[in-house]
């Protein structure tokens, strides 16, 4: 694991290990959401749906310099997407700009770790690991396009 990919998980710990009340935790994802920019509305494609979202969740990869970026966007129609949104911004703080090899060498089990998953309602924790799994999914297909533009 890079310097890069441990700063976050610290920040990440950090943050988590800060909340003294149970509802902080929710009152930061809210505030993640909140401060997230969303993505220009032509990026929203099908293709781009994470399955077993609560809300529709669109995430859109880009490489650039061999690493990903990610734009994230949640339509709540009936449904409040601000959990979601903000569950989708807490990924792409750790994700964000870095190599497959970096995305991969993250166990999707942190996010438990850190206590994410405690008060997590069934369909936003099975959103999120759709969510991850999908990044995953990126980074595991680049690194094999890598090794078969090497042959």
């Amino acid at each position: 694991m890079t310097e890069i990919v441990e700063n976050r998980l610290n920040e990440i710990r950090a943050k988590f290990a800060s909340f003294v009340d149970p509802d902080d935790k929710w009152k930061f994802i809210l505030d993640l959401a909140r401060s997230h920019n969303g993505m220009d509305a032509s990026l929203k494609d099908e293709k781009f749906i994470i399955v077993g979202c609560a809300a529709t969740m669109y995430l859109v990869p880009k490489r650039e310099n061999g690493n990903f970026h990610f734009e994230m966007e949640v339509d709540g129609g009936s449904t409040n997407p601000l959990i979601s949104r903000g569950l989708g911004v807490l990924a792409l703080k750790v994700y964000n700009d870095l190599s497959p090899a970096e995305i991969l060498s993250v166990d999707p089990k942190f996010f438990q770790d850190v206590g994410l998953n405690v008060g997590l309602s069934p369909s936003r924790s099975n959103g999120f690991a759709s969510l991850v799994k999908q990044i995953r999914l990126y980074a595991q297909v680049a690194l094999l396009q890598d090794k078969m533009n090497q042959v």
